[in-house]
């Protein structure tokens, strides 16, 4: 039996109901006039989904089912936002505001590296500019302020001594009236049962208590300050489903609106997708729990195991154990208070030197800390038996054969008896005959059990329900698909391929689950591997991009149950997206208006300039007289007495501008001619090859002036706009020049260079004039003068589900005609 509720919380309750109703009145109403529609609304989003490409193929017939809807509604180029890349495109299609307001300008940011110091506190260097990530940060949050469910969240805040006073108060209490009350056991005899019963029980909670770690150190924080269309729907009545949409995490609950994130989420490690590579290579050698990293993305390892009598036996990393670093670091303390004890004996002392070094290396801050042995982790054992793998995973054991998936495997990484991370993730086994190499995929955060310091949905129970529509878990990890992997040449091809069917296969599922439930009045579904695809296909695709290989472009592969040769690949992935839209138009009804967008659109990446190198080219940026050694280096190598400019990021120019940089020259005098200077240059570069020359800048796009808000300090001054088939080199995104050695002296090399990476397509930092996305109506709609952006795309859903448009959104809706 339950206790009786305080008079208080029963008022509360019977309250409730009446409350609710009229909470339920006081919703403001749908707005009036003929913009809103009589069905439901649903939005499918496919990332990267180029409006030129779509054009080509539904000319030729192609994309039949597109081409349907833009006979019966409307089809246009969507242009994105500056830069035209997804973290800013999403954030703004989301939100109805541009970057200055919503606050999400780029995936990268600025950030400024205080000069470095000597032992008296004075600076030996100066200060400098470097490209970080900037749309999210990872911060410590105090465990108390975070909304703790079960036993732990009943002893966070709570004094020791209180909950076991407590506890064992109630547990002998509870004893004493079974024994003497209903067992007629002496009274004497139950007093002392219940009064050790009563202790052990308060001995139970005195331990209990303990395992309350004091703050969680890496939370991923979304760096959005503005709101969804769903959560604006939701607050005037109209209730949506989002699935797997950017920059949609860590934001508040909201009646009515069900949310899954997609891009910026992280993954059951706390890091941003990673994945591990198992061989039993004899050339390999990096062992566990260190690893080898992968390069250049440093997202994955690779572990060099070893077979004895029969079987491979190792352990799989998840989260660092914060808890138990909070207990290491006060033993650690106690430690050292013991090694200043100058009568400490020789024995104990080397004992504790040698506990004090283990601890070291799982405390942060320490000499020798290292975040793999601060890890959970669970044992993973695999044997070879008849050709095919039997491999236990945390206890549990799946049979796969050369080149097979596993099914999910669930896991559970203990912290302490009362806190544990739980994680899902797949295995293929890649090779089996002269060696075993297994590859295990990013540890996705359990949709059914995600962690209280990292809500995966919009209320937190949803991700669970979700698995419920579709029997199984699925991927959480904000950037699914393993395009890092690709990049760092550790996973074939069509195994990449392989996980984009699963990816697409899962989404689809998440979709049709929700099509046929009721409960919603907006749906947004986001489909990410139209992005994925073509970031890593195009040199298969483009016959002129510097690393196509016909021979490999031939090579067929079977992706979607089609044999499909790689150089066809991009289109298949365009007839996946057809074939998706047909099944949701099959499932909708002839009130319901479709609307289909994109965050940017695509092209091939041949060739990259060093945005820092063409600024010292062009005088803009000028290097130190004294540097020394040859290539990729930070910007510590910058004179900045004589540099008006740099670049960071994709595309982003800054002025060294007085007051705002820590060594600023420019004043705000100087700063429009500057800019004028900077774009008049770009737009007149040219980059010669085999005596063609081609021409580089397609425009230059100022923020101010452009975009407004209060986030204005986040974004560049300048976002340069490439020519197709151009874009910012990797060391320009990272914060770099390049540097190279020429008669004896330390020079800055040539700006432009052949794109060599496995990413081989792109649309960061082209002009997203060039890199349009698609935008279909199934209702035909009025077409702006100046085209469609996707800044419409907000208030023009709202406006079909009778929802008022908010003041601060950029754009009006779309009229329908």
């Amino acid at each position: 039996m339950m206790p009786e509720l305080p008079r208080p919380a029963r008022i509360a309750l019977l309250a409730l109901p009446c409350a609710l109703a009229a909470s339920t009145l006081a919703l403001p109403p749908a707005a009036p006039g003929s913009s809103r529609t009589e069905g439901r609304v649903i939005v499918l989003g496919f990332d990267g989904a180029d409006s030129r490409i779509t054009e080509k193929m539904m000319a030729a017939g192609e994309l039949p089912n597109l081409a349907r809807l833009a006979e019966q509604g409307t089809f246009a180029p969507l242009v994105s936002v500056n830069p035209a890349e997804s973290a800013a495109g999403w954030a703004a299609l989301n939100t109805g505001m541009n970057p200055a307001k919503n606050g999400i300008s780029s995936f990268f940011g600025k950030q400024i590296v205080p000069a470095p110091k000597d032992q008296a506190g004075e600076p030996v260097g100066e200060a400098f500019p470097m490209a970080a990530p900037f749309h999210f940060e990872i911060e410590p949050v105090p465990v108390a302020e975070l909304d703790v469910p079960g036993l732990l969240g009943n002893l966070v805040g709570k004094s020791p001594v209180l909950v076991a006073s407590a506890i064992g108060g109630l547990v002998a209490v509870v004893f004493l009236l079974l024994f003497a009350g209903l067992l007629r056991v002496n009274k004497v005899l139950a007093a002392v049962l219940s009064l050790l019963l009563g202790g052990a029980g308060a001995w139970g909670g005195w331990a209990a208590s303990g395992y309350v770690p004091v703050e969680v150190p890496k939370v991923f924080r979304n760096r959005i300050e503005a709101d969804g269309f769903w959560k604006v729907a939701a607050e005037h009545g109209v209730p949506s489903i989002v699935i797997d949409a950017a920059m949609a995490w860590d934001r508040p609950d909201v009646d009515g609106a069900r949310v899954l994130p997609g891009l910026g989420y992280p993954d059951a490690r706390a890091e941003i997708g990673d994945w591990f590579v198992y061989t039993t290579d004899e050339l390999e050698l990096g062992a566990w729990p260190a690893g080898e990293p992968s390069k250049p993305s440093g997202t994955g390892k690779t572990y060099k195991v070893t077979e004895r009598d029969g079987r491979i036996v190792t352990k799989l990393a998840g989260p660092v154990n914060f808890w138990r670093q909070e207990q290491d670091a006060e033993r650690l303390a106690v430690i050292e208070r013991r090694l200043a004890d100058p009568d400490l004996g020789w024995q104990d002392s080397n004992e504790l030197r040698n506990e004090q070094t283990e601890l070291r290396r799982r405390v942060p801050g320490q000499d020798g800390y290292s975040e793999d042995q601060a890890r959970t982790w669970v044992d993973f054992v695999m044997v070879p038996k008849d050709g095919r793998l039997e491999v236990t995973l945390d206890g549990e054991t799946q049979t796969l054969a050369e080149g097979e998936w596993s099914g999910w495997f669930r896991l559970t990484f203990e912290m302490n008896p009362l806190l544990k991370a739980h994680a899902v993730t797949r295995i293929k086994v890649l090779e089996l005959q002269d060696k075993v190499e297994v590859l295990v995929m990013n540890l996705e955060i359990d949709p059914a059990e995600s962690p209280f310091w990292q809500p995966l949905s919009q209320p937190a129970t949803f991700s669970a329900e979700l698995a419920e529509w579709i029997g199984e878990p699925y991927e959480t990890v904000g950037w699914a698909c393993m395009t890092n992997a690709i990049k760092d040449k550790r996973l074939p091809v069509p195994v990449f391929l392989e996980d984009i069917e699963f990816t697409m296969g899962w989404r689809e599922k998440l979709t049709y689950a929700a099509l046929e439930r009721d409960g919603w009045e907006i749906l947004f579904s986001v489909f990410s591997v139209t992005d994925r695809v073509q970031h890593m296909m195009f040199k298969f695709h483009d016959e002129e991009h510097p690393k196509h290989d016909p021979d490999e472009a031939a090579q067929v592969v079977q992706f979607f149950g089609e044999p499909t040769a790689l150089k066809d690949v991009i289109p298949a992935i365009y007839k996946q997206m057809d074939r998706v839209v047909g099944a949701v138009m099959g499932k909708i009804g002839p009130d319901d208006t479709l609307l289909l967008c994109a965050d940017h659109g695509f092209t091939s990446f041949r060739r990259e300039m060093h945005v820092n190198n063409w600024l010292a080219e062009k005088g803009y940026l000028a290097i130190k007289s004294d540097v020394s050694g040859r290539g990729t280096k930070q910007l510590d190598v910058v004179d900045w007495s004589k540099t008006k400019a740099y670049s960071l990021g994709l595309g982003m120019v800054f002025l060294n501008l007085e007051g705002r940089e820590p060594y600023g020259i420019v004043t705000a005098a100087e700063a429009d001619a500057l800019m004028d200077g900077i774009e008049k240059d770009f737009l007149e570069t040219y980059d010669e090859i085999d005596g063609v020359r081609h021409k580089v800048g397609r425009d230059v796009f100022r923020i101010e002036g452009n975009y407004e808000g209060p986030y204005r300090d986040r974004c560049a001054d300048l976002m340069l706009g490439f020519e197709e088939y151009y874009r910012t080199s990797w060391p320009t995104a990272g914060g770099q020049i390049r540097l190279e050695e020429k008669d004896g002296e330390i020079v800055v090399s040539s700006p432009f260079r052949d794109n060599a990476s496995p990413w081989c397509g792109d649309h960061a930092s082209v002009s997203p004039h060039i890199v349009t996305g698609v935008f279909f109506s199934s209702k035909p709609v009025v077409l702006p003068e100046d085209g469609v952006s996707v800044l419409h795309v907000a208030p023009t859903v709202l406006a079909l589900a009778g929802v008022p448009i908010p003041a601060d959104y950029d754009r009006p809706a779309l009229e329908l005609r």
